[in-house]
């Protein structure tokens, strides 16, 4: 724990505890239950999909695993599918594509949108320019319609999804992250460096990107639960990843629903619950960052 050491005039210095560190991360979570919920839910989903293989009681893709449409029982504690699979089994397996499409596609979309978004905020002019009319017509293409392209041009697969989802991040996260270069870079601190001669990339260094860099993390936070929400999607519209992959969205659709409309609930309430919880964790998650990385409360850790 660190100390504070104060000195009398003729007396020995004398430790005053100061709080930690952890005592910090404890009172800030404290103050902040939702987030904290957010987090557990989060980080629930992350060891599920780094897992899920080891966690799984049965292989997710194994046909007649027990027997056809059981309901929850304790061999099956989220019943069967039509094929006999085990629908504990899947929900797991949906997990780890959830994961591993989400952090790909939002790591190169949040980071290429970062770098552009302070590109076109800090030096504006033709390059400025060119990136915001470049960004717009992205945006006014319609997603799904640049989501069967990719798919003509490249393939049906988790690839594909990764680099749809992640253009749609790189745009997105690149107007926020302009706007707020925008704002720094007239900053008083910001003059006051350029004025003592510091050079342009030490301010990009040493200013510009430290505060760039919570707001990314708050950005990156929320475009993982639209992530996998987005998979989801393609997937029970038939287009995401291949039949019998291990998704929550296929799980979501098809025969499963019909046999759901006949009293099999058990086929889509648990993948349904999954996908509704992992998609609210990062929602809570990433609303708690944005107030705790706020820079009007930075140093709430400290």
């Amino acid at each position: 724990m660190a100390t504070t050491t104060i000195a009398l005039p003729g007396e020995q210095a004398v430790g005053f505890p100061q709080p930690g560190r952890w005592r910090a991360l404890a009172r800030l979570a404290k103050d902040n239950p939702v987030g904290v919920l957010g987090l557990v839910i989060v980080l629930a989903f992350i060891l599920l999909g780094v897992f899920g293989p080891f966690l799984a009681p049965y292989d997710p893709r194994q046909i007649s695993a027990g027997p056809q449409l059981a309901g929850p029982s304790l061999d099956h504690p989220f019943g069967t599918n039509s094929l006999g699979q085990d629908m504990l089994s899947r929900v797991i397996g949906g997990a780890r594509i959830s994961l591993l499409i989400g952090l790909a596609a939002v790591g190169i979309g949040v980071t290429g949108g970062a770098f552009i978004g302070v590109a076109s905020g800090y030096f504006g002019g033709v390059i400025d320019s060119f990136i915001q009319r470049t960004g717009e017509a992205g945006s006014a293409f319609p997603g799904l319609i640049l989501y069967l392209t990719l798919i003509a041009a490249m393939g049906r697969g988790v690839d594909t999804i990764v680099v749809a989802i992640a253009i749609g991040a790189v745009i997105g996260g690149s107007r926020v992250l302009r706007a707020m270069t925008i704002v720094l870079k007239t900053s008083p601190f910001v003059e006051a460096a350029r004025a003592a001669g510091a050079t342009e990339l030490r301010i990009l260094a040493t200013h510009i990107i430290p505060n760039v860099i919570p707001i990314a993390i708050v950005i990156a936070s929320s475009a993982l639960g639209a992530a996998v929400l987005a998979e989801a999607a393609l997937s029970f519209l038939g287009i995401g990843v291949e039949q019998g992959t291990p998704s929550w969205g296929i799980d979501l659709s098809g025969e499963n629903l019909d046999w759901a409309a006949n009293g099999e609930w058990h086929l889509v309430a648990f993948p349904g619950a999954a996908l509704s919880l992992v998609v609210l964790g990062f929602n809570l998650l990433g609303d708690t960052l944005r107030d705790v990385l706020d820079p009007r409360l930075r140093g709430s850790l400290r």
